[in-house]
């Protein structure tokens, strides 16, 4: 995927994201503009997850891309809480934070027959107190399995389409909504995740690691202005996460009140 495409794709998954925040904290949850929200909001999960597997292989510095994504969650943190009042959840940083530890000890740990699956157990139940919960791991580990094979990244985001149906599928009966709001919640969860396959999927090459062994050829770092611009590229996109949570909770407790 040629990088503006990906930074396209960032930038989409971060608007729907917002707009998933502001249905949960604005919107009544059983109106159908809520959900609406809500689904397309999940177009963000499979598609951060699938660019966390290929960034493990791709980064220069896998500590460097570790200590930005546990920076940012610590940043996230308050404002996560102050907006959605979880109690004792993490934020979804967190969760790829954890996911990036599990992929290390998948890719990385030799040896001791023991302390891996311990690690990698470790790291799926940390999870399970962070937003996304374990659909985090389990996409991630699916796309770490369809790496060097495009078509198997598909099973990422069906796999992210059929978890959603069956909580929605819950929800709808818990709730005893009527047939039209119920259908209407089916198809809003899986919004998301299939505009995700439509452009993030089609577009998306196998990623292959290099051979460690080759020698890469030479190239001359892109010097000043686009070299800067990356990095507030990069940035911006970590640091929209806590700020955006920020602008909500000041409109929730100053502007909407």
């Amino acid at each position: 995927m040629s990088s503006k495409r990906r930074a396209f794709t960032k930038l989409l998954a971060i608007l729907l994201m917002t707009g998933n925040h502001f249905a949960h904290i604005f919107l009544p949850g059983s109106s159908p503009l809520a959900m609406l929200l809500t689904g397309l909001g999940y177009f963000t999960a499979p598609v951060m997850c699938m660019y966390l597997v290929d960034g493990y292989f791709y980064t220069h510095s896998r500590r460097g891309y570790l200590k930005r994504l546990l920076i940012t969650a610590l940043l996230s943190q308050l404002p996560f809480w102050l907006a959605f009042r979880i109690p004792f959840q993490l934020n979804m940083l967190f969760s790829l934070t954890f996911c990036l530890l599990l992929l290390t000890v998948a890719e990385e740990m030799k040896g001791n027959s023991y302390r891996k699956p311990l690690l990698a157990l470790l790291f799926f139940v940390c999870t399970l107190f962070s937003d996304w919960s374990a659909f985090a791991p389990a996409m991630v580990l699916l796309f770490l399995a369809a790496r060097g094979v495009r078509e198997k990244k598909l099973y990422g985001f069906l796999f992210a389409m059929l978890g959603l149906s069956i909580d929605a599928v819950m929800t709808g009966f818990t709730l005893h909504e009527p047939l039209p709001l119920f259908c209407f919640r089916l198809f809003s969860v899986n919004a998301g995740p299939l505009l995700a396959l439509l452009i993030a999927y089609p577009a998306e090459p196998a990623f292959t690691r290099p051979d460690p062994r080759a020698e890469a050829p030479q190239q001359k770092t892109p010097a000043g202005a686009s070299s800067r611009a990356a990095g507030v590229s990069q940035w911006f996109f970590y640091l929209y996460y806590p700020l955006h949570l920020t602008v909500l909770v000041l409109l929730k407790h100053f502007v909407f009140v």
